[in-house]
């Protein structure tokens, strides 16, 4: 029986020239491998402003209707569904130049994992804003250096943050301090949970106690850090068995455990089944 591959990686730097890509889209078939399971090494920022397109994220159905904005972070796992009369840019932006507190923003918009609708207003703004960036990446300048370029893309990726942050913190003028610390978590989590197993190293590296990080994480989440931890590796182990044939003994080494009868153990405490039947029955 043929093996499955890797779960492809699309990189951002082998299709462009500079720090990002900005793409229109009719129905989203420009898109390569539109309807094919990958992951990108970049930020997806996808602003529909007409018709409706469905896709999976991660294993979660997503549907854009009408104008609104939809981010994948990068090592999510996606393609498209379907598309009807879509119209929409996409701005891919290498995560080095996404600022920290950019980042934040973005990484509670993936807990949420769904689009956010924009008003008539907004929705004029982003699509004069991502269409002049458009035309200035075509018109002024290749230099991946261009500062005017550079500014440019800055102010798309403000508003789209602004768009985000409208629809996460209507409620919220100011950002106390163990929400800055918990989305802290949340994006250090997304990068370091192969190697980083136990609540005592995330507060380490965010120079806090364990148990302060805890009782932070768990207040503002309803769940502790532990729990966090163990559903980003079971998500990861998940996108291995459906897209993958690796065995349950390489996934586990994959993600840092050298002993496949705890992984098996994490894995079927966390979803109830154990790795071989989620491979079975998510397949059928």
């Amino acid at each position: 029986m043929k093996q499955k591959p890797e779960i492809p990686i699309h990189h951002l730097q082998e299709r462009a020239v500079k720090n990002y890509e900005i793409t229109t889209l009719e129905g989203f078939k420009r898109l390569a491998h539109w309807n094919q399971a990958h992951r990108d090494d970049n930020y997806l920022f996808i602003f529909q402003y007409g018709g409706s397109t469905k896709m999976m994220v991660d294993f979660q159905e997503i549907v854009l209707s009408g104008c609104v904005v939809y981010c994948i972070l990068p090592g999510q796992v996606h393609y498209g569904i379907f598309s009807h009369q879509a119209s929409a840019w996409v701005l891919a932006a290498d995560a080095a130049w996404i600022k920290e507190k950019y980042r934040t923003v973005f990484t509670e918009f993936a807990i949420k994992n769904k689009p956010v609708s924009l008003n008539s207003s907004r929705c004029k703004l982003l699509r004069e804003s991502f269409t002049l960036l458009s035309h200035m990446d075509q018109q002024i300048s290749k230099n991946p250096n261009d500062q005017t370029l550079n500014a440019m893309l800055e102010v798309c990726i403000c508003l789209f943050v602004a768009a985000c942050r409208g629809d996460l913190d209507a409620t919220v003028s100011v950002v106390l301090r163990p929400q800055l610390i918990t989305r802290q978590f949340r994006g250090l989590l997304l990068l370091s949970f192969r190697e980083m197993k136990s609540p005592r190293e995330y507060a380490a590296a965010l120079h806090i106690s364990a148990s302060y990080l805890n009782e932070v994480v768990k207040d503002t989440t309803g769940y502790p850090v532990s729990y966090w931890i163990q559903q980003e590796i079971v998500l990861e182990a998940k996108r291995m068995l459906f897209y993958t044939d690796h065995t349950v003994k390489e996934i586990a080494y994959r993600l840092g455990y050298l002993e496949t009868p705890y992984f098996i153990r994490l894995f079927t405490k966390t979803t109830g089944i154990s790795p071989l039947r989620f491979r079975n029955n998510s397949r059928k």
